[in-house]
């Protein structure tokens, strides 16, 4: 392997997908001249106004000061051609420093006019690659490139000009070139690619060209992808200010922040600004935060319950370039390439679950997903071909609109950047929707819950109440009437409709409609006529409006109360009400909903003064902590003597898991004697 193909394999991540990240142009470009067998003094030829300096070039590895003198004795340095690999000309690997001299006789600076004419010659010279290149003329250090310094340092190296000294009309001029890479880097090509020689309009023509090169085959593409993702980001910033509820949206910003993070690096790498082995360092954190991110993305956009699995893979792959740091390269690509399978995997099988269970939008990011993923994979095995099939139709698998280059790879990740902003834009359409739709369900329980809780409570000199009202979804199931009847007595009803929500707060106005209408004021005949409109409504769908079809019950509580303190109360299998901290025994009955002809049977109780009645609903008992265990039956008739809203508020914070009444009645004193007719007033 050259040092092109060594760096570049060391830079590329082996994840398919993450090469997402890597639009801007890891890969150098490699330039693919003619061979040519080296000559003892092959002239030079003209190409665009130049003359092309191939060779041949004297060679030695090492470094030695003395090697720029144009005295010096070079006659025993190996010659060799540029544009050809060392190795193929018999010149073994090396690394670090090494030499290029040439002499340039006065006939062969006559074809470029340098003699003759008055216009100053230039040098256009090439590295491979990341070689650092200093150019000597007769001795004097002419040119060099950024990173060839007194302390070198590896940028990438973009070709410079180095202007020609007024050659000697009747002398030779040596040009000697020292190059130098950095260590563990195996050296097989040369990093000297080309020299150009020619007066000044030409090369800069020639310089320009190669400049305008770069940017259409790499950076312009690059810069276009990098766009795109940074304005993904953006507006997956907008839609997480939208909808603060959907993180995923936030994840999909910083994922594609992360690529415009590597993108940008590259960039700056591309254009020589940044030393290789920072950029080393910043593509090796950037991909695993890439891939770390990603996975958090398909988390949080298919609801997935592997989340302790997808930590793992996280904290993984955040700790994989540290192992790269510490010089552990064979510990760290055999790990890398594993984590980059699993994540491969993961990622596939979390959209292809979602998929499964009805998301369709998961099922179409899996398919553009496993495009970007294996469009790399495509393209080497498109290599393979072209290079052991002889199928030169596959090997040009780049393309062009106008003079800007792109690839295949390229054009599956646009392809799969596409699909993902029309998933996530019709995402949000049908997320929008449905919120609309529970804000318009929210507004309607609101206008039910007005019925179902009243605001006001009545009291009197006999009775007080108090009440609480904890929903455990904005609106529920749960309600409770306190009426107050002509001869000063009280009808408290506490009731629980099956399920949470709007359909239990509608099925529960529509009994709390029935029981407003009901002329009877007696506990057993109250219960009963509920029975049976409970019952008419699912036996005949959309007979009683409001009132869902599918099968439902409710337990209640019916009891009437007396300024005497007498209390008739019927139970249609509600928990029994407290009466100063201890549970009253009621007949048990079914709730109400299940069976017709179902009969409430009525219980008398006298209560005496300073009495207090708690009504509740289970959603007071069956509070959970984070431990599993409920708030229970105990711990309710320990509070029952408290008022309303300590024991709604003690219950909640226990854990509330469904919705939470508490009325609280408090027996003034007896007033009168019940008759036969109604209550008698005492004076």
């Amino acid at each position: 392997m050259n040092i092109v193909g060594s760096a570049t394999a060391r830079l590329r991540p082996r994840l398919i997908l993450r090469r997402i990240a890597l639009l801007c142009g890891c890969c150098i470009p490699l330039a693919a001249h003619t061979a040519t067998a080296p000559a003892a003094a092959a002239p030079p030829f003209t190409t665009h106004g130049t003359v092309s300096l191939d060779g041949p070039w004297r060679f030695q590895m090492g470094d030695d000061p003395r090697w720029a003198d144009p005295a010096f004795d070079d006659s025993s340095w190996p010659t060799v051609t540029l544009g050809t690999g060392l190795s193929e000309q018999g010149v073994e690997s090396y690394a670090g420093y090494a030499w290029y001299r040439i002499r340039l006789q006065p006939q062969q600076l006559e074809q470029t006019g340098g003699l003759s004419g008055n216009q100053q010659l230039d040098l256009l010279v090439t590295s491979f690659n990341i070689g650092q290149l200093g150019v000597y003329l007769n001795g004097v250090e002419s040119g060099h490139t950024r990173g060839m310094t007194e302390r070198p340092s590896m940028y990438l190296s973009p070709p410079f000009v180095v202007h020609f000294a007024r050659p000697d009309p009747a002398g030779a001029t040596v040009i000697a070139i020292r190059t130098w890479a950095g260590p563990g880097l195996p050296i097989t090509h040369g990093l000297l690619d080309s020299v150009e020689l020619g007066r000044q309009p030409e090369v800069a023509a020639r310089y320009a060209q190669a400049a305008d090169r770069k940017w259409d085959e790499k950076i312009i593409s690059s810069l276009v992808v990098a766009f795109l993702f940074l304005c993904v980001a953006a507006f997956g910033a907008i839609l997480y200010q939208t909808q603060r509820n959907h993180p995923e949206y936030l994840w999909l910003a910083l994922l594609c922040l992360s690529v415009v993070v590597n993108g940008g690096a590259e960039l700056v790498y591309d254009l020589a600004l940044m030393p290789l082995p920072v950029f080393t360092v910043i593509s090796l954190f950037t991909g695993r935060v890439f891939m770390a991110v990603t996975l958090e993305f398909v988390l949080r956009f298919t609801d997935g319950h592997y989340r302790k699995p997808v930590r793992i893979v996280q904290i993984s792959v955040l700790l994989l370039p540290f192992l790269a740091l510490l010089h552990l390269e064979g510990i760290y690509e055999f790990l890398s390439v594993s984590a980059e399978i699993v994540f491969f995997v993961f990622i596939c099988f979390l959209l292809f679950r979602s998929w499964r269970r009805g998301r369709r939008e998961a099922g179409v990011m899996l398919l553009p997903f496993f495009l970007a993923a294996t469009a790399d994979s495509a393209d080497t095995v498109l290599d393979y071909l072209a290079r052991h099939w002889n199928a030169e139709s596959l090997a040009p698998h780049h393309f062009h609109l106008g003079p800007i280059e792109f690839s295949t790879s390229t054009v599956s990740y646009t392809v799969f950047l596409v699909s993902l902003i029309a998933v996530i834009l019709y995402r949000f359409v049908r997320v929008s929707q449905d919120e609309q739709r529970s804000e318009a369900e929210v507004a309607a329980a609101r206008s039910v819950q007005s019925l179902l809780i009243p605001t006001q409570l009545p009291s009197n000199r006999h009775f007080m109440l108090e009440s609480a009202y904890l929903p455990v979804n904005g609106v529920g199931g749960d309600f409770f009437q306190a009426l107050p009847l002509k001869d000063d007595s009280l009808m408290i009803v506490v009731g629980d409709v099956s399920g949470k929500g709007l359909q239990a707060a509608m099925n529960s106005s529509t009994l709390v409609g029935a029981l407003r209408n009901e002329l009877s004021h007696d506990p057993g005949t109250i219960l009963d006529h509920l029975n049976r409109v409970l019952l008419g409504a699912v036996a005949s769908p959309g007979a009683v409006p409001g009132l869902d079809s599918a099968p439902c019950f409710a337990t209640c509580l019916c009891a009437r109360i007396y300024p005497d303190g007498m209390m008739t109360i019927a139970n249609a299998g509600h928990l029994s009400p407290y009466r100063d901290g201890r549970e009253l025994p009621l007949e048990p009955s079914l709730p109400l909903g299940v069976i017709a002809n179902s009969s409430y049977v009525e219980s008398t109780f006298q209560l005496n003064p300073g009495d207090r009645l708690v009504f509740l609903s289970d959603g007071v008992v069956e509070a959970t902590n984070a431990e599993g265990e409920l708030f229970g039956f105990e711990r309710t008739q320990q509070v029952s003597h408290e008022p309303a809203r300590y024991i709604a508020q003690t219950a909640k914070h226990f854990g509330q898991t469904d919705d939470i009444t508490v009325v609280s009645l408090y027996f003034a004193a007896r007033a009168g004697q019940r008759s036969a007719h109604g209550v008698t007033q005492n004076g």
